[in-house]
């Protein structure tokens, strides 16, 4: 077909539209069209997403908005004059496109699994999981840097640390020592809490009994915290017997037992009750503003807004990091002491074991979605359809 020319008709609008400008004009249903097979097939990838993690425990469901795509204007709108009212505006649009797709953040029900590691989280917030820290540091001093997840399927390895499927390391704070190894406690006699964020992990086996502090053979040992790093010391020696670091109380998950505020206690192999630690929850202004990973784990930061830390019923009070200035990015700063972070309570949140959360995908929602977005891009085919075929029309008219 050769260049195309001006309409060689008179008598219509479209005599005065060259043949290129009529052709764009009736194509701008088909952009619309793909635009609309685009944003339908991406609607379509989250609902199939959210179908296959019916069962995943503690899957968050997509929820996909759509927006309407740019206009052209065909003719602009006029004011009303002495003799004739304004006109509106003729606008065309290109279609719609994905405004945004977020995650239905509301807590499952409640799964039973009959482990005692396993955690489900009764409210807001999340568990707080990553790597071991620096052996230099030897806490994490920025919660931001850790990775949060709301699925709390946890077992003990074989070195005592408290860890997910994926061997994260479980964060939380563990009980402060007197010089002799017995754990610290304040005035009211409540456990005097290490509040540097730590892997959890189970305490230090003591060699030896000793009657003067009561320190059991078998038993947990708990370091003293140096007031200007947080460093952890123990005792050299229980009763004249040498004091291994590495070498922890022999405790397997099953004897594990976590109460609604997240305090870990657990029963050895010599059948001395010793407490672990307290898990704390982690919580953002803005959950949808996670970062999703995959295995559940999200992480903080841009929208989402920095990490609050907390423990269920405030069983842990004071700030972050034992009341010690340390330079960490933190919006949720004190205002006396700014370097440092205040730890909060949890809210209504509490912690159940024997449990996980199940996952958040409705089978109902998702098919009903699933009809209305089959018809929705079978609808947008044939536009496509159709205008192929008056485009046939008009390049017919030309010849």
């Amino acid at each position: 077909m050769g260049a195309l020319e001006a309409c060689p008709y008179d008598g219509c609008r479209l005599h005065r539209m060259n043949w290129k400008e009529q052709i764009k004009l009736m194509t701008g249903s088909m952009y619309a069209a793909i635009a609309g097979l685009q944003t339908h097939m991406q609607k379509m990838n989250v609902i199939g997403n959210n179908i296959a993690n019916a069962n995943t425990y503690g899957f968050k469901p997509g929820v996909t908005s759509f927006s309407e795509s740019m206009y052209t204007s065909i003719s602009n709108s006029t004011a009303g004059g002495n003799q004739y009212g304004g006109t509106n505006a003729s606008q065309i649009g290109y279609g719609s496109q994905v405004a945004s797709i977020d995650l239905n953040m509301a807590g499952g029900t409640y799964a039973p699994t009959g482990i005692n590691s396993h955690l489900y989280l009764d409210g807001n917030g999340f568990f707080m999981v990553g790597p071991k820290p620096d052996q230099k540091i030897g806490y994490e001093p920025d919660p931001n840097n850790l990775t949060l997840k709301r699925v709390g399927n946890f077992s003990l390895d074989s070195d005592g640390y408290l860890v997910d499927n994926n061997g994260y390391c479980v964060y939380g704070f563990m009980p402060q020592g007197d010089a002799d190894g017995t754990m610290a406690e304040n005035a009211d006699g409540s456990v005097k809490w290490d509040t540097c964020l730590r892997p959890i992990r189970l305490p230090v086996m003591a060699p030896a009994s000793d009657t003067t502090t009561g320190i059991k053979e078998g038993g947990a040992l708990y370091p003293e915290i140096s007031a200007d790093k947080n460093a952890q010391t123990y005792p050299a020696d229980i009763g004249g017997t040498a004091v291994d670091e590495g070498k922890r109380v022999n405790v397997q998950s099953v004897n594990l037992s976590v109460d609604q505020n997240g305090v870990i206690t657990a029963v050895t192999q010599n059948n001395v009750a010793v407490t672990v630690g307290i898990i704390p929850i982690g919580s953002v202004v803005n959950p949808n503003g996670l970062t999703k990973m995959s295995d559940g784990y999200y992480q903080a930061g841009n929208n989402a807004g920095d990490v609050v830390i907390g423990t269920c019923g405030g069983a842990v009070t004071g700030d972050l990091n034992n009341n010690t200035n340390v330079e960490i990015r933190l919006l949720n700063t004190n205002a006396t002491n700014p370097d440092r972070i205040t730890l909060t309570g949890a809210g209504d949140t509490k912690i159940l074991s024997g449990g996980l959360e199940s996952s958040k995908t409705d089978i109902a929602t998702e098919f009903a979605d699933l009809i209305t977005t089959q018809r929705g891009f079978q609808s947008n085919t044939k536009i496509i359809t159709v205008t192929d075929e008056m485009l046939s029309d008009l390049v017919s008219m030309k010849r």
